[in-house]
């Protein structure tokens, strides 16, 4: 039954960086030719939030100007001034206010003289700062506020008095009770007023926070935190609206907190604004007590038929009790905290009403469930591997009766839950601590069991990780296994002694290769667990270093040398190039930029071995054409010398000196496209044909030495890039021994 008191308090500041000011407006009566008596209400924090004990000002400055320039700077005695202590009262009678709720209002009153002007006066005053604890503007610790009204001009009305607000603000009330506050005002001359929302206005400053005199209009603006607006000054549901012709506001503030609340009153007579008046103030929310609360105290539900009531009331003196029982009268009592015996089980509403037939009684409702106790028991046992877990047995052993819910929570098992009242086992499949959670439940009444479950672990294999890779056939496999005691291994191929029951077996493998090991933990049971782990073989050596280059040739149209590696082994390849250049793929091809004779260096490498092997090659590069004519020697000697031993083709340098500076093992015949020569006796027989032999004679006649003497050659050729189709000439020579 607790409730929220909201406070209404006046805003406005009065000593330098104090946050005591809550409230403030002005008024002006005329009083006949050029007097005018001037009214400044002031309102103050009097209770302990005022840390500083900060008062009234003793001289309160009043700007009073023509036109836009200061007139007179009237300062307002505070000892002229009459100071009162507003009541603390609240609509709602059983309504208990804060004993620390204080608002002091200072009435400000003197009399000035004003001349007739056709412009009129403005007449303002200003103070800061407000409480830090507002929470719909931004900063409000240096925010402070400005109370002001204008006396209008000779040029619309000759006499004027401003409105006045005809009752104060209350200093607190309910929220959650609907607030309705008439916010009118008075005014002497029968003028039309209208009332609105408006934003309160800033005024002073941190630094200066007594301006004297203040400054002239326009002014500025508070500004508003998010969420709020001057449509929406504070949290409510209803939201607060004000009656434009009435000025009566009405909403329902919902939020504690304080809040700046700003109101203007506007003058019109004949349709002609005469002033415009303002007054802002602050709402603060916080608990509100009753003075009386009704509050039951029961037992548990089903707890039984006999049921004991607590009474946790207060500001009560008589009880009257109502224990819900239907078609009967005689289940009540006016006892402080009776005991009452249920006819038979049931769901009852029960009423407890404190200071019945008074103005504040409270009444208070409590649903009781009249049933015999439930209790939530069983027992576990087992623990066998079945199903990938270990399954448990469960006896239950509850107090139970219809209707009562059951709900089973064995956590990551098979099954998860159960709705059962009996779920007979259950497969846990986690090992270590875990628990089984039964819980029973009627209406509002509920018991829980957790019985806690130390779950033996599984059996896991596990295959050491391989670290020697290269050490032949034989191979050492670590176990790292846990929770096992048998071991099963297939070592991964079929001939025979192909598995063994050792924990870590040695074991020889008949080939080199990739083999995939099963290792089997604890074998035979539910519980088995196995892995598969691929497991290299290799030989100390294993790279098989094959590898292919392949030089161009004259006149070729791909002039790169190609390398492809072939062999195996080897998971890292890197070719030297013997010019500055490196690669490390399988297959290169490389161009050098000058002709010359290279040394290729390929290394392979087997990580997994560690091993490396290198080899090296000759390269000689000559792409380009010889660009020479072709000759026959006139003699050759085929003795056995070494010497011009074969009759053959020569590129010619100048008349009888051949070309001999090949390179890459070439000879003249890598640079012919096209070569056959036929070589005739003195008497015209064929003696020789290149193109069931050689590409050269030996001097030799069906394996026999030729004799001596003159023969006759007839050559077809074709060089290579120069001679667009085959050339055929012929020439006489001599043999001699």
């Amino acid at each position: 039954m607790n409730r929220i008191l909201l406070f209404f308090l006046l805003l406005a500041p009065l000593s330098s960086f104090a946050t005591h000011i809550v409230g403030g407006e002005m008024q002006y009566t005329h009083m006949g030719g050029d007097e005018y008596q001037v009214t400044l209400i002031i309102y103050r924090d009097c209770g302990p939030t005022n840390t500083n004990g900060t008062y009234f000002d003793a001289l309160a400055s009043v700007g009073i100007y023509r036109d836009g320039s200061l007139f007179q700077n009237l300062l307002m005695n505070l000892n002229d001034a009459d100071v009162s202590e507003l009541p603390v009262a609240v609509d709602n009678p059983c309504a208990v206010v804060p004993p620390d709720v204080c608002v002091d209002r200072a009435v400000y009153v003197e009399t000035v003289t004003l001349p007739a002007w056709p412009t009129g006066y403005t007449l303002t005053h200003q103070r800061c700062c407000r409480n830090p604890s507002i929470i719909n503007i931004q900063m409000p610790e240096e925010t402070g506020a400005t109370f002001w009204t204008q006396i209008p001009g000779t040029d619309l009305v000759s006499s004027n008095s401003n409105p006045v607000f005809t009752a104060i603000p209350p200093v607190a009330l309910c929220a959650g009770d609907e607030f309705v506050f008439d916010h009118s005002a008075f005014d002497a001359d029968g003028d039309q007023l209208l009332y609105s929302f408006c934003t309160p206005l800033l005024g002073g400053s941190f630094f200066e926070p007594t301006p004297s005199p203040p400054p002239p209009a326009p002014y500025t603006d508070i500004t508003w935190a998010a969420g709020f607006s001057n449509d929406n000054q504070i949290t409510a549901d209803p939201a607060f609206v004000i009656d434009p012709v009435t000025g009566i506001i009405v909403g329902t503030p919902t939020e504690p907190g304080q809040y700046v609340f700003g109101i203007c009153v506007e003058e019109y007579r004949d349709g002609v604004l005469l002033s415009t008046t303002n007054r802002d103030f602050q709402m603060n929310v916080v608990a509100c007590g009753l003075t009386t609360v009704s509050s039951i105290q029961t037992s548990p539900p089903c707890s039984g038929l006999d049921i004991p009531f607590g009474n946790n009331s207060f500001g009560g003196e008589e009880f009257s009790w109502d224990f819900g029982v239907e078609d009967i009268d005689t289940d009540v009592s006016n006892e402080f905290e009776p005991e009452y015996t249920y006819p038979d089980t049931g769901t009852y509403e029960v009423t407890l009403i404190v200071n019945p037939g008074t103005e504040c009684a409270d009444t208070s409702l409590q649903t009781i469930y009249a049933y015999d106790n439930i209790e939530a028991l069983f027992e576990v046992s087992g623990g066998e591997c079945v199903g990938g877990g270990r399954e448990f047995f469960i006896d239950a052993q509850s107090t139970t009766f219809n209707g009562v819910d059951f709900f089973w929570d064995f956590g990551n098992a098979n099954p998860a839950t159960s709705v059962e009242e009996d779920p007979g086992s259950v497969i846990l499949l986690d090992p270590g601590e875990q628990s089984i959670t039964l819980t029973l439940n009627f209406l509002e009444c509920e018991s829980s069991l957790e019985v806690p479950l130390d779950v033996e672990p599984f059996p896991v294999a596990i295959i050491e990780k391989q670290d020697n890779f290269c050490g032949g056939l034989e191979l050492t496999l670590g176990n790292n296994s846990t929770n096992a005691t048998d071991y099963f291994w297939f070592f991964g191929h079929p001939e025979p002694n192909s598995t063994s029951a050792e924990e870590s077996p040695t074991h020889t493998w008949p080939d080199y290769g990739t083999y995939y090991v099963t290792l089997i933990a604890d074998p035979g049971t539910a519980c088995a667990d196995s892995l598969v782990t691929p497991i290299e073989i290799l030989p100390p050596d294993p790279i098989d270093l094959l590898y292919s280059i392949q030089v161009p040739g004259p006149c070729d149209e791909d002039t790169e040398v190609s390398l492809l590696y072939a062999g195996s082994g080897a998971d890292e390849i890197e070719w030297d190039m013997g010019d500055g250049s490196f690669y490390e793929t399988d297959q290169v091809d490389h161009e050098y930029e000058n002709s010359g004779e290279y040394t290729v260096i390929i290394t392979a490498y087997n990580t997994l071995c560690d091993f490396e092997e290198t080899a090296e090659s000759t390269v000689y590069y000559d792409p380009d054409v010889l660009d020479l004519p072709l000759a026959l020697p006139n003699v050759f000697s085929p003795n056995g010398d070494s010497k011009n031993e074969f009759y053959r083709p020569y590129f010619e340098v100048e008349p009888g000196e051949p070309f001999t500076d090949y390179t890459n093992n070439r000879n003249v015949f890598d640079y012919l496209e096209v070569w056959e020569i036929l070589i005739y006796n003195r008497w015209g027989a064929l003696v020789y044909d290149s193109t069931g032999g050689t590409e050269q004679w030996d001097g030799r006649i069906a394996g026999d030495l030729a004799s001596e003497g003159t023969y006759y050659a007839v050559i077809t050729y074709q060089r290579k890039c120069l001679d667009s189709a085959p050339i055929q000439t012929g020439q006489h020579f001599s043999l001699m021994r």
